[in-house]
């Protein structure tokens, strides 16, 4: 059930702009990225060089990077340019992950050097840096109107995700998990998220924090939305490090449980700040005897609730929220099991599996587990025939109308607003959602590994019966019809 707790005033409303991708949500959604601007191929796993996501990565104007290969980039990237899309949902196979840091330049300042990012399903989880003691797994600031979605990052011995000094911003269906807890000189700093000084208007939904000691988030200036994250095997969850503006601060339907490692302290709050609560959950430990439930009003309720903090003089209890763009809401528990199913980059490595089932069985522990091979249980695949090297593969540009001999036609406004490559992206989007990042090859419509004649006798009874399902359409226009027949047929031709 959708629970509307999430409004925006008129005076406040954001442009009427397309959403970055359709599901993008919050404060940053309405960033166009690298709309308009021109395609790269990262076809390589370089670190560096022509062809490389740093390459691409380098380039300056606006851009959408697409990917021909997947696979473990080593070292670090850097994005010294904002208006970037980066679409890790199109690497074939097994997706993207950066065995380094992702960063901006440090930017304390906040001079807004970086406009316009929108990154989607990449993973990143550096090794320890040698020399380094204040790595993070993503570093950025001076950001403006940026959405992070759908990105799974561990390791770091700072924050996991450090967003300095940055405005107009969302962070969404993130796997944010085991922080390192070693290599940083004031000792243990196994952090997880926080937004610095100069941040704000910020918008944390739809989350997987796990395996971390502190900053579940730790939010800075508001207007802050923080509403229908799990977190984890945690002691301190919301809470400032530093001095807050005090521009209001909505909590909103988050689920926090207890794991192996801690007492957990839910609420941190700042003297003289005014704070919206409403329909948050606890799980404390099995078997502790401590309390599992609701908590609408921590002020009232400190003294049932096991480990939380004595609140009449640490915070005011706000009577509305404050308002903000809107991001679709659920119950606590029907976040949980939302989260669970779709939160981090997919399809998932063995650390994403992994803690998926920890958050489940309430096992596991802080710090790094490195289980070796990031690739174990994926497949890399070999992208599909695009004869233009537009980023978009000739199946999908005949089922859309467009030119595969044209290179320039990934930049065509197509109907729905967006152009033809971004709506390329968004259906892989929505496949990986919609399937946890798990389907058959092309042209294997009845899952048996392999294409031939059998896969058409399914194709034929999927359109006698209406059937809808992404391995029956083969062209991947959202719809199983005649043209998917005939795309089967090629294959089946050796055509393609």
């Amino acid at each position: 059930m959708l629970l509307s707790l999430s409004s925006w005033s008129a005076a406040q409303e954001l442009p009427d702009s397309l959403p970055a991708f359709p599901g993008a949500e919050g404060f940053g959604s309405r960033t166009p990225g690298g709309r308009g601007g021109r395609m790269i191929q990262v076809t390589n796993l370089n670190p560096s060089g022509p062809g490389s996501l740093q390459a691409a990565c380098s380039a300056e104007g606006p851009r959408i990077v697409v990917f021909e290969v997947s696979g473990v980039i080593p070292g670090e990237v850097s994005i010294p340019h904002g208006q970037i899309t980066i679409m890790g949902q199109t690497a074939p196979g097994a997706g993207i992950t950066i065995k380094g840091m992702l960063i901006t330049k440090y930017d304390p300042e906040g001079l807004a050097r970086y406009p316009d990012i929108v990154i989607r399903f990449l993973r990143v989880r550096p090794d320890p840096v040698p020399g380094v003691a204040w790595a993070d797994a993503l570093q950025f600031s001076g950001v403006r109107n940026c959405v992070l979605d759908h990105l799974s990052l561990s390791w770091s011995s700072d924050e996991t995700m450090d967003i300095y000094s940055s405005r107009n911003l969302t962070v969404q269906w993130c796997a944010i998990e085991e922080s390192d807890t070693e290599g940083h000189p004031e000792g243990r700093h196994n952090y997880a998220l926080i937004n610095g000084p100069g941040g704000g208007e910020v918008s944390i939904h739809h989350n997987l924090f796990a395996h971390h000691s502190r900053r579940c988030p730790a939010v800075s200036d508001g207007p802050a939305d923080v509403r229908n994250n799990l977190v984890y095997n945690f002691r301190d969850g919301f809470l400032h490090d530093n001095e807050p503006n005090d521009m209001g601060y909505n909590i909103i339907g988050n689920y926090y449980k207890q794991g192996p490692n801690d007492n957990i302290y839910p609420f941190n709050f700042w003297r003289g700040t005014t704070y919206y609560l409403h329909d948050n959950y606890l799980e404390s430990r099995a078997g502790s005897g401590s309390y599992t439930g609701p908590v609408e009003d921590p002020w009232a309720e400190a003294d049932k609730l096991y480990g939380l903090q004595v609140y009449a003089n640490l915070g005011i209890k706000a009577k509305q929220q404050t308002e903000v763009p809107p991001v679709a809401t659920q119950s606590p528990l029907e976040a949980y099991e939302l989260v669970l199913a779709n939160a981090g980059c997919l399809p998932r490595d063995t650390v994403g599996r992994r803690t998926v089932n920890e958050v489940r069985a309430g096992s596991g522990s802080w710090g790094r587990h490195d289980p070796g091979d990031l690739l174990a249980g994926l497949t890399p695949t070999t992208p599909a025939k695009d004869s233009d090297h537009d980023g978009m593969p000739d199946f999908w540009e005949r089922a859309k109308g467009l030119n595969s001999a044209d290179s320039t036609d990934h930049a065509k406004i197509m109907a729905s607003g967006y152009t033809a490559l971004e709506e390329y992206g968004n259906l892989l989007a929505q496949r990986l959602i919609e399937t946890g990042g798990v389907f058959p090859s092309r042209g294997d419509v009845n899952a048996n590994g392999t294409v031939n004649i059998f896969d058409l006798l399914e194709l034929i009874t999927a359109l006698r019966e209406d059937s809808p399902g992404w391995a029956a359409d083969l062209n991947l226009d959202g719809r199983v019809n005649l043209f998917d027949l005939l795309e089967l047929l090629r294959l089946l031709a050796g055509m393609e």
